[in-house]
């Protein structure tokens, strides 16, 4: 007589849970690292301009305020944006902190810091 194998009704509840809890997490934490992300862009976007040398600090921030606009950024603004004069270019650079309820009592807080600069 053959030994059954597979997985039980009570498995498959556990496993479902556990796939359950883990997308919730995922659909939680991910438009904070696509926000992230997009203001990596934004800085890279900013930084590979032809005339950046041309450019005062003023219109640097404008470019990017323009460019957070666009995206539809809320969680940076242009006065977060720390400028840098570089030998040879320019640094930019910025943090935020974005807070999102998980569930119940316990919420998520992640810091980020994204820089761009010229080579």
């Amino acid at each position: 007589m053959k030994r059954q194998r597979g997985v039980t009704l009570g498995g498959v509840f556990f496993l479902m849970m556990l796939l359950g809890f883990g997308a919730y997490a995922a659909a939680r934490i991910l438009p904070a690292y696509m926000d992230y992300w997009v203001v990596k862009k934004i800085m890279r976007n900013v930084v590979d301009q032809p005339n950046l040398q041309d450019l005062k600090e003023s219109d640097l921030r404008l470019k990017f305020a323009k460019e957070l606009n666009l995206n539809n950024v809320k969680v940076v603004t242009q006065d977060d944006l720390v400028i840098e004069q570089v030998p040879g270019g320019v640094r930019l650079s910025t943090s935020f902190s974005v807070k999102e309820h998980f569930m119940g009592p316990v919420n998520l807080c992640m810091d980020f810091q994204a820089e761009a600069g010229t080579n």
